[in-house]
């Protein structure tokens, strides 16, 4: 099961790879209209923490609410978004010792959307095939506590979003 899994994202990773080179994606000839990113509206029904690929017209529409990065929020300092990550994923790791959930050897994507303050809006997540198994319940409600009480020390004019690979 998992190796057919991994076949299929092995092809469609070489069919995008032939194809997008092909595509004309500079921002001057792009037919997105972007003022469509101010008629989404604000109560976009979404768990907090959810895994990737649930709700993905939900997901996309609120993607476009969060239009900058963490690099962007930290005027693109790669340094000092590297520190506000791994400040995160720290915290993160302390969380889960205060309150006995394993993490050692946990591997998964994880998004995560901030509010312009630094508080978390959302966690989306998936486990990778490499990781320690953990329960989806007790994942989700282990980064939705985790959420409620972390705020990174970053503010910026408007939501900012991070995606990344996480290890324990």
């Amino acid at each position: 099961m998992i190796k057919s899994i991994l076949l299929h994202l092995v092809k469609c990773s070489v069919i995008l790879f032939l194809v997008l080179p092909g595509l004309n994606l500079s921002a001057e000839n792009s037919h997105f209209d972007k003022s469509l990113c101010n008629q989404i509206a604000d109560t976009i029904q979404l768990p907090k923490v959810f895994i990737i690929g649930e709700h993905e017209k939900e997901y996309d529409k609120m993607t476009a609410r969060y239009p900058n990065s963490v690099l962007s929020a930290c005027d693109d300092d790669v340094n000092k978004a590297f520190k506000y990550w791994m400040g995160m994923l720290q915290e993160m790791q302390v969380f889960a010792s205060r309150t006995n959930f394993e993490l050692k050897g946990a591997k998964f994507w994880l998004n995560t959307f901030f509010a312009p303050d630094g508080q978390i809006d959302y966690m989306v997540y998936y486990l990778k095939p490499s990781s320690r198994n953990i329960p989806e319940k007790e994942m989700r409600f282990f980064l939705s506590e985790f959420m409620k009480q972390y705020k990174l020390p970053l503010t910026n004019k408007s939501g900012f979003a991070h995606y990344g690979h996480v290890s324990f």
